[in-house]
């Protein structure tokens, strides 16, 4: 069985990594440059502070 810790880190890169997708193209359709930025910004804290803050946590 896969811990809860696993499965949340898993989770957050997964989503990171559609933020930061989603972001890129919104980048390159001229969407608006706050929302863009805060996506980045969103999509950066979801693939590295969260699975960091779990790492610490789970005592890895």
């Amino acid at each position: 069985m896969i811990d809860s810790s696993v499965l949340l880190t898993i989770g957050s890169v997964c989503i990171g990594f559609v933020l930061f997708v989603t972001a890129a193209s919104g980048a390159r359709g001229q969407w608006n440059r706050s929302l863009v930025i805060a996506l980045f910004v969103t999509a950066v804290v979801f693939l590295t502070a969260v699975p960091l803050t779990v790492a610490l946590t789970a005592g890895v």
